[in-house]
């Protein structure tokens, strides 16, 4: 992308150039005459030139850029009607994207111009810019044009083909109603606007392609994870406000894990794509599929009670059950699948108690032999903070929720385990010190389960109250796992996480050794963690700034041995690549 922001700027800087050495072949001011028409027209070609260029070096779609282009080629050629064609490579057909001066009837032979296979496979091999589109495309489909135009009292095109990098994205046709033949420079102007058009096209794609890949899972074409929690947040938002309640459904395939390693990836990658295309195929318009995790999926259903969103789902059990019969019945372990059911706002009112009620449903789904459905109504005492109920992996699943809701705080928990188990290995703990170590840079933010969404999406910077609150969630995320067996051990780490060296931190003020030492690692990766990546209230700051400022503060705010191990490991990280 920063080679076509390059391309982009020398092209611009060219075309300036070129329009003062237009200025300087004219007379001075005092004996100019009328300017000569061939350089009138030439200048005014190269100004359009200039603006197609400036055009595609801002924000824009398709449709602003094909007419923007349109208009500063036609008067710049001189013509009086004009079509752009951009290709569509599933139709295998050029689509009329933007158009000046075609009448009804035109429009309606050219509005899709069908390709040929042989003529489909010439437009992906038109590399050079001067070959005509007369080699092109075939005696019929030119001849729709031409008969086309010639509606429009058109005696004469021009057609440039709109290329960059060697694809081709479209077309571009002039047209006058004289016999009118454009000179080489013509040709060669139109080429370059051609080439120009292209490599805007090419941009907005790539964007578009960016866009895409950030909101889509790879495999399954279905959205991610990242993006369920911002769809999740505004469904809620819409059902608090307007109604009627909503449902989340997430489920698992029973026996994956098993399934792969009998078959392979490949295998396993076939049936998550099968499963997902069923989902797609079975739900209304309105409803949302995700895949959450490996093996895991997860369905928004608006305006759906959690009832209804289980006849929904025995629909779904069903198709699938066809499918995976007719594609997989040589092979011995049967893929249904296992969900949890939860309503909002009856079964819980935050996206977490959500997320968390639907993990614990699919538990006992499964523990129930699996391939059925449990709603969250169903699972009795049950609270969403699972103080007393919760097991390792439902809070390991709540702590990867609390991560991903937070669009600028995505992989912080590991990146702050990786950062700790590298101080962690510097300073030679051992293999039971390191594992409770990474444990607890895991979960040390599960706390922020109890913070409204509202104050972790906020784009600002937090208020002095929303501090008090986000302040909380140490203590609230001690207590949290301190119920929990196999994980109370890390209380103590995940409480104190956010002491200070000199005593100022919370929630206990301790200082010095009195902090334990996990802890005391924790705040520092934590530290040069935020420091480092992006927030909407504050600037992203350099590893070296970060590292500086961490000095800075040793003392006060941190460890200073630990500070001093933490740095010379990343030197010696960074330098051993």
């Amino acid at each position: 992308m920063k080679d076509a922001e390059k391309t982009k700027k020398q092209l611009i800087d060219e075309l300036a150039a070129m329009r003062k050495q237009i200025a300087e072949l004219e007379t001075p001011k005092a004996a100019r005459k009328p300017a000569d028409k061939q350089t009138t027209r030439y200048a005014r070609q190269v100004d359009a030139l200039c603006v197609i260029a400036q055009t595609i070096s801002q924000p824009l779609d398709l449709d602003k850029l094909s007419n923007t282009a349109l208009d500063e080629a036609i008067e710049a050629m001189q013509v009086d009607i004009g079509g752009i064609f951009l290709l569509d490579m599933e139709r295998k057909a050029f689509l009329l994207k933007a158009q000046r001066g075609f009448n009804e009837e035109t429009l309606g032979q050219v509005s899709t111009l069908n390709l040929t296979e042989a003529e489909f496979q010439s437009v992906l091999r038109w590399k050079d810019p001067s070959t005509p589109v007369s080699e092109i495309l075939d005696e019929t489909t030119l001849n729709t044009i031409t008969e086309a135009m010639r509606n429009d009292q058109i005696q004469s095109l021009i057609t440039a083909p709109l290329s960059t990098r060697g694809e081709v994205h479209g077309i571009m046709i002039l047209g006058t109603p004289t016999d009118h033949k454009p000179t080489p420079d013509d040709l060669e102007l139109l080429r370059a606007m051609g080439n120009v058009i292209a490599a805007g096209i090419d941009n907005i794609k790539l964007l578009d392609k960016t866009r895409e890949l950030s909101l889509t899972d790879e495999l399954t074409g279905l959205y991610n994870r990242r993006y369920f929690f911002r769809v999740l947040y505004n469904e809620m938002h819409r059902a608090q406000r307007y109604g009627p309640s909503s449902s989340l459904v997430m489920l698992n395939l029973d026996h994956f894990k098993e399934y792969n390693e009998m078959f392979g990836h490949t295998a396993g990658d076939s049936a998550l794509k099968a499963l997902a295309q069923t989902l797609e195929e079975d739900l209304r318009n309105t409803d949302i599929a995700f895949r959450y995790g490996d093996d895991e999926f997860a369905l928004i259903l608006p305006a759906t009670k959690a009832e209804s969103a289980r006849e929904v789902i025995d629909r779904i059990r069903l198709k699938w059950a066809e499918v995976s019969k007719a594609q997989y019945s040589s092979q011995d372990i049967v893929l249904g699948f296992s969900a949890g059911i939860t309503q909002f706002p009856r079964d819980a009112e935050t996206v977490d108690g959500l997320v968390l009620l639907a993990e614990t449903a699919i538990h006992e789904s499964r523990g129930a032999g699996g391939n059925k459905s449990t709603l969250a109504s169903e699972l009795g005492a049950v609270h969403t903070d699972v103080a007393d109920t919760a097991t390792i992996e439902q809070v390991y699943a709540l702590a990867a929720t609390v991560d991903a809701r937070d669009p600028f705080a995505y992989g912080h928990w590991e990146r702050i385990a990786a950062i700790s188990d590298m101080i962690g290995k510097a300073i030679k703990l051992s293999q039971d010190e390191l594992a409770n170590l990474h444990a607890a840079a895991l979960l040390h933010d599960i706390g922020k389960v109890g913070i409204p969404d509202s104050i972790v999406t906020k784009p600002d910077k937090p208020t002095e109250h929303e501090w008090e609150i986000i302040r909380r969630h140490s203590a609230e995320g001690a207590g949290l796992v301190g119920n929990v067996k196999g994980l109370s051990e890390l209380a103590p780490i995940i409480r104190h996480h956010h002491e200070s060296y000199d005593g100022s931190g919370y929630p206990d003020g301790l200082k010095s050794e009195d902090i334990p030492l996990a802890a005391r690692i924790i705040s520092i990766a934590d530290a040069y963690d935020t420091m480092t990546t992006q927030r909407p209230y504050r600037d992203v700051i350099s590893h070296e700034e970060a590292c500086e400022e961490l000095r800075r503060c040793a003392g006060s705010q941190f460890d200073p041995e630990l500070v001093e191990v933490f740095v010379q490991a990343m030197e010696a990280g960074t330098s051993s690549g």
